[in-house]
C-alpha cells in the first residue's frame, strides 16, 4: 500500500519526466509548510496540453494509477479538474489545468522541494495563504494562518500583499493578520506575568 508521500513523489516524477509545469497546491502544501492536516488526495495544477496527455496517462499507467483519456480531454476543454486514481492505495490526485492567471502565477512562484531525492514543486507559503483565503472555509483559514504564523518574518509581504490584492482577499487579509498579532500580543504579555 503506497502513503500519500508516495503518491507526491510519483506524481511528481512523471510530470518531470515529461516536463510539465505544475505546483502541489491544497493540503498537501499547507502540511509542507508546517501545518499538519489529514487529507486523501493530493491537489496540483498542472500545464498539461493536447500533446502531452498520451504521455501522461501512459506513464502513470505504468506506475499504478488510472485515469481516463476523455475525462481529461473533457476536463481540459470546460475548464474542470480530472482525477487521478491511484490503484495502490484509497489515496487519489485531483488535478486541474493551469486555466487562469492565478494558477499560472502559483506554478511560476511554486518552491521545489525533495522527498527522498525526488523533485517535487509545492505551491510557496504565499500563493498557499493567498488561495486559503479565496477558498474561505473555516479549514481553509486555520491553514492559511498556521502557514503566516509558522513562516512569519520569512514571508515575501509585498508579493503576500499583492497576490491577495489580486485574487479580492486583501481585506480577509489584514482581519487574520490582526488576529494573529493579538494573539501573539496576548501570548507575550501572559509570558511576561509568569
Amino acid at each position: 500500500m503506497r502513503s500519500l508521500e508516495d503518491v507526491v513523489k510519483e506524481i511528481s516524477k512523471i510530470l518531470n519526466k515529461n516536463k510539465i509545469g505544475y505546483a502541489i497546491v491544497g493540503a498537501v502544501a499547507v502540511c509542507s509548510w508546517g501545518n499538519i492536516r489529514t487529507t486523501r488526495d493530493v491537489d496540483i495544477i498542472m500545464m498539461i496540453n493536447a500533446d502531452s496527455i498520451e504521455k501522461v496517462i501512459k506513464m502513470c499507467k505504468e506506475k499504478g494509477f488510472s485515469l481516463s483519456k476523455a475525462d481529461v480531454e473533457d476536463a481540459l476543454k470546460e475548464k474542470t479538474h480530472f482525477t487521478i486514481f491511484d490503484n495502490l492505495s484509497d489515496y487519489h490526485v485531483d488535478a486541474t489545468g493551469a486555466y487562469n492567471e492565478n494558477n499560472l502565477q502559483t506554478i511560476k512562484n511554486r518552491k521545489k522541494i525533495k522527498i527522498n531525492g525526488i523533485t517535487c514543486y509545492i505551491a510557496s507559503p504565499e500563493d498557499t495563504i493567498a488561495s486559503k483565503l479565496l477558498f474561505g472555509s473555516e479549514q481553509d483559514i486555520k491553514d492559511a494562518e498556521g502557514i503566516y504564523v509558522r513562516h512569519s518574518g520569512k514571508l515575501n509581504m509585498d508579493y503576500l500583499e499583492s497576490r491577495c490584492r489580486n485574487l479580492g482577499v486583501y481585506n480577509e487579509f489584514l482581519k487574520m493578520k490582526k488576529r494573529v498579532e493579538e494573539i501573539e500580543n496576548e501570548l507575550s504579555k501572559n509570558r511576561r506575568n509568569c
